[in-house]
């Protein structure tokens, strides 16, 4: 998944929470196995790793200085 986004004015309702599971199920219907996110390692992007945290997914390897000096790529991985 590259990207996912609620408007500030919607965040707070689980509409991201509705949108990851119903992508899940879609590709879990489709046979496919596991979910991978990148997001970055900076504090703008900590709201969602947190988010991604609390919907199931688990850190699955960081690679330093990916997006830029100081900006680690976070890569998570969930199984359907």
């Amino acid at each position: 998944m590259l990207a996912l986004a609620v408007r500030p004015d919607l965040q707070g309702k689980r509409l991201g929470a509705a949108l990851v599971k119903a992508a899940e199920q879609y590709l879990k219907d489709k046979g496919q196995r596991i979910l991978i996110v990148d997001t970055s390692g900076t504090d703008n992007f900590a709201l969602a790793r947190k988010f991604y945290a609390q919907n199931g997914y688990e850190e699955e390897a960081r690679i330093r200085d990916f997006w830029a000096d100081g900006d680690d790529k976070i890569i998570f991985r969930k199984a359907l």
